[in-house]
């Protein structure tokens, strides 16, 4: 999958000497960049550390052997595919006009092997997250002065507009001088002068740093900084306390842990900051960086002398090989995911830098209730209810996770249409939503919705006992008590979908288990429903390429592809192993030529093809 050491980029101009990173989206090398140092003395060759960041979409894609291009198997997987690379492309070039001492910097961004490839400056030093579990809880001191160094950087990147959206411990790296550098803008917007965002992101979420803004499936809208300045609260929580915080989306039922019951050694200063920075509602929250590191204070937390962090440097001594992010799947809770998993973990902490002995909590599924009641609760303002987060679920890296989905309302509001139930605009419903312990908060929403769970399945239907019950009262200045699915209702609604899909699968009605799957993948994302869904979209494009081969006369072989007549109109060209066409069948006739193939056209002239489908001559007379 990962393109060989000493594998040459750009002609040359870069150069591959090993992987340090992977994860579903992309491959991360330490590379070479030979350039020139013009002096008073002339131009020197010389060679730069890079980190090469090469947009690999595993799910879906796989490399030639041969050519080391990367291929897409499937329609859908095209799709993605293409519109994702667009993105990264486009904000990787944003991020190429920005330099700052605390930001990693992007050098280029370019197209090669049919995909994009982002060059940064390589950095040699540790993620705070390796820190962390290395040395368990960081001490206060240190902790601010990284905070208010990627601060400034969070300043300066707000000041064009530009929201980072992914702040944790992993995406910030610790140099050989002991400085913070922010990396990964792979999630990042611009928005224009009018606010309104100029660029489109996948929205992805990070366990625990997201704010519940974030899971809008509209995504953010309009600037505010209001989405960093929670994840930079919930960073310092985590260096702080060493306990990756409750998601945003379930602390109407899981109230957030104060950090200094963690760790009583945090000043209360410093976890009254957090905790505002932290708040649900983006209005109670710092409205900027600013006033969040002035609120900390101690501008001089940024000179002072902590410990320089080791190098991960290979024995040898020779040359930096550390790794920008985290591979272990052992500690892999940071991971940036298209939807959150359904797991509570948390990082090692030592003992001898605190009393605490963290141990990693068993898995446990994600209660959907919590999800609707931190999303009613949030969407006060807003005129429509959230709809479903992101429709497109990959396996994280270590692919041992079961993610759940949390787009209960949206759900809710497919079952509400359904049953045609109908409510009298004029009434005014209310719901009470507990955001933390003692704090218990009334607000409006706009509609009863009722639970998921109550889809019926042609081959397998449910009884009664099966529905997830949802108690409402629909009647005037009458409040609505949501009672949610229990664990056991939705685990056996989603065995039934996923053996519903696989009835049909083996009946080759693929169209229709992929609907079933989908269901299923609605209620709990698993690694089995992934494989099923993606393995359904294999079966419906090899369906399709029957289809489009069956539209053409295969008549020899020439090269990768095949020289074909086109039924429809009796002309000659080539297809591909997926039946496109990669020669036109608009030729009268074909032969062989010195250096390929001569297409015979309409003018009775002819263009020489190469065996690899591009073409030689135009228009010759003769061959």
């Amino acid at each position: 999958m990962n393109l060989p050491n000493g594998y040459l980029l750009q002609k040359g101009k870069y150069k591959l000497k090993q992987v340090i990173g992977q994860g579903g989206f992309g491959i991360t090398y330490k590379g070479i960049w030979h350039t020139e140092v013009k002096g008073s003395l002339g131009a020197m060759r010389t060679e730069v550390p890079v980190c090469i960041k090469e947009y690999f979409f595993k799910d879906y894609c796989v490399r030639d052997a041969y050519s080391f291009r990367v291929k897409v198997h499937s329609d859908t997987g095209k799709l993605l595919f293409d519109k994702f690379k667009e993105k990264l492309i486009k904000e990787a070039k944003i991020l190429s006009e920005v330099h700052h001492p605390y930001i990693v910097n992007v050098l280029e961004v370019f197209e090669e092997n049919n995909t994009a490839y982002i060059a940064m400056e390589y950095i040699a030093g540790n993620s705070l997250k390796d820190k962390l579990a290395k040395e368990g809880m960081l001490p206060e001191a240190e902790v601010l002065r990284y905070i208010h160094q990627i601060g400034e950087a969070l300043q300066f990147v707000h000041q064009k507009n530009i929201l980072h959206l992914d702040i944790k411990p992993s995406n910030i790296l610790i140099d050989k001088d002991n400085n913070a550098r922010l990396i990964d803008f792979g999630v990042s917007k611009r928005y224009d002068v009018g606010e309104q965002e100029t660029s489109t992101t996948m929205l992805t979420l990070s366990k625990g740093f997201a704010s519940i803004e974030q899971y809008d499936n509209e995504g953010i809208q309009s600037f505010s900084p209001c989405p960093d300045i929670y994840s930079l609260g919930a960073t310092m929580y985590n260096l702080l306390t060493g306990k990756i915080p409750t998601e945003s989306i379930l602390r109407a039922t899981r109230p957030l842990a104060r950090p200094r019951e963690l760790n009583p050694a945090i000043s209360e200063q410093t976890e009254q900051v957090i905790l505002k920075a932290m708040e649900i509602i983006p209005a109670n929250r710092y409205q900027s960086v600013e006033e969040m590191m002035n609120a900390l204070g101690g501008s001089d937390y940024k000179k002072l002398d902590v410990s320089t962090p080791q190098d991960l440097s290979a024995s040898e001594g020779d040359e930096e090989t550390t790794l920008l992010y985290s591979s272990s799947p052992k500690n892999d809770q940071e991971e940036t995911l298209l939807n959150v998993t359904d797991e509570e973990l948390v990082q090692k902490v030592k003992e001898k830098k605190s009393s605490h002995s963290m141990v990693a909590v068993t898995t446990s599924v994600l209660l959907l209730v919590a999800g609707s009641a931190a999303g009613l609760y949030y969407y006060e303002e807003k005129k429509n209810p959230p709809k479903q987060i992101v429709d497109q679920s990959f396996i994280k890296e270590n692919e041992e996770d079961v993610v759940a989905n949390v787009s209960l309302v949206d759900s809710i509001k497919k079952q509400d249409e359904t049953s045609q139930t109908s409510v009298p605009k004029k009434n005014v419903e209310t719901a009470t939503v507990k955001v933390e312990k003692q704090e218990p908060v009334q607000k409006p929403v706009s509609t009863p919705k009722k639970s998921i769970g109550t889809e019926q399945v042609s081959s397998s239907p449910k009884t009664e006992n099966d529905k997830p019950a949802i108690d409402k009262k629909t009647t005037e200045d009458q409040n609505i008590t949501i009672s949610p699915p229990s664990k056991e209702q939705v685990q056996s609604f989603y065995n039934r979908l996923l053996a519903s899909g696989k009835e049909k699968m083996n009946a080759k009605d693929y169209t229709g288990a992929k609907n079933d799957f989908t269901l299923a993948k609605d209620q709990m994302i698993t690694e089995e429903v992934m494989r099923l869904l993606i393995a359904c979209d294999e079966k419906i494009e090899e369906q399709h390429i029957t289809e489009r081969k069956a539209q053409y006369e295969e008549k020899m072989p020439f090269g990768r592809y095949t020289i074909v007549r086109k039924k429809s109109n009796n002309r000659y060209g080539a297809i591909d192993n997926d039946g496109q066409e990669r020669i036109p069948c608009k030729y009268l006739s074909v032969g062989k030529a010195d250096k390929g193939r001569a297409f015979e056209r309409e003018d009775n002239l002819y263009d020489i093809y190469a065996s690899d489908g591009s073409i030689i001559t135009k228009g010759a007379t003769y061959y």
